[in-house]
């Protein structure tokens, strides 16, 4: 359980915000509060990581507390941020702690950890509010954290809630759901944890249970949220994976094409296989552009094929015989052969949308690379 809250978590988190960094930077304040939301929740994780918060104990005795629940606050206020920034029109976005409740906030709680809490080195960072819950400097501290984080959590719940049958079916909706899930959670252990520090408070006597539960209840809201911000990065990686398969696939036969027909290229002429292979961001317009310039070079070189060659009529019905279509026109072209008709022939060419095409040009690629290894 300690590796994956300590490592695998915050190592889920972090890696999402650097791949959401790109569309953070050129797109809007949602992208930009996401990134925020998850690179700072995955760093509040790593502070409770002993690899991590040993060394900053050992310099500033307790601090990794502090850097914890600000991180926590601040991922939550960018949460909510991002709610607003999507739905702005909802009421319900704008009952929310904002980023000047969180400076106040985060003022407030470090004064007091400086100036009141104790300041003596203890075994554990986190000792320094256990062995003094019950005392008012403690309480103090821990009744602003709670009560930011209770109020950003019932707004969150409240929110994605609302809306999440509004987002598309999948992945993203099951975020949304999960988020909600994991805010309602984070309100429910918020309170059971004001209500233990006023049992604390008042003396009453504590029992290992009441703490087990707020334990269990912080760790169902972090495994619930954090799943909820990683599932719909997982579809966009996964469709990113998808389109540099089938690029990969196609890049031979499209290269060919390019260099016989620069004129049919689409975006940007081919690269190498490796530099294709390795370029980041959204590789989707590319793979469609490079699957139209195979058809559009299918047509062109019609006039260079054999007087009896013919190609097959579906997507997927021979692309063999597609693919050896392909590469004997492509050699006749190659050796400046004459072609043999004065017009493009335009014979059996079936209309197909864009996921057809790539299928097919994949296919015929394949085979075409076959051909000519």
């Amino acid at each position: 359980m300690d590796l994956l809250l300590f490592t695998v978590m915050p190592a889920a988190l972090i890696g999402t915000a650097l791949w959401r960094i790109p569309a953070a930077i050129h797109s809007g304040r949602a992208a930009r509060s996401l990134c925020l939301t998850t690179g700072l929740l995955g760093l509040s994780l790593l502070c409770t990581n002993p690899a991590i918060s040993g060394p900053i104990h050992h310099m500033v005795p307790n601090l990794p507390v502090l850097l914890r629940h600000l991180l926590t606050l601040a991922s939550a206020t960018y949460l909510l941020d991002y709610l607003d920034a999507v739905h702005a029109d909802d009421a319900r976005s704008r009952l929310r702690p904002g980023l000047p409740l969180l400076a106040a906030s985060a003022a407030a709680m470090t004064a007091i950890f400086f100036l009141l809490l104790p300041r003596g080195a203890t075994p554990k960072a986190d000792d320094v509010i256990t062995q003094h819950l019950g005392e008012i400097r403690t309480d103090l501290y821990m009744a602003i954290t709670y009560a930011y984080l209770g109020l950003a959590m019932i707004s969150g719940t409240r929110t994605f809630w609302h809306n999440r049958r509004s987002v598309p079916r999948g992945l993203a909706r099951t975020g949304t759901t999960l988020l909600a899930a994991g805010c309602a959670t984070g309100a429910l252990y918020t309170a059971w944890r004001l209500i233990v520090m006023t049992l604390a408070h008042i003396g009453a006597p504590e029992t290992p249970a009441i703490h087990q539960v707020g334990d269990i209840l912080a760790l169902i809201t972090l495994v619930l949220i954090a799943t909820g911000l990683t599932l719909p990065p997982l579809r966009t990686f996964a469709r990113y994976c998808r389109d540099q398969r089938n690029l990969w696939r196609i890049h031979p036969l499209w290269a060919d094409i390019a260099e016989q027909f620069p004129h049919l290229v689409l975006g940007e002429r081919p690269r190498s296989r490796a530099r294709e292979l390795f370029t980041l961001g959204d590789r989707t317009i590319d793979v469609s552009h490079a699957a139209f310039t195979v058809r559009d070079g299918f047509l062109s070189l019609a006039p260079w094929a054999a007087p009896d060659a013919t190609r097959a009529a579906t997507v997927g019905a021979d692309a063999m015989s597609e693919a050896l279509w392909a590469k004997a026109a492509l050699t006749r072209k190659a050796g400046n052969d004459n072609p043999a008709v004065p017009d493009i022939v335009l014979q059996d060419q079936q209309l197909r949308g864009p996921t057809a095409e790539i299928r097919w040009a994949a296919q015929v690629a394949t085979y075409y690379s076959k051909a000519t290894s």
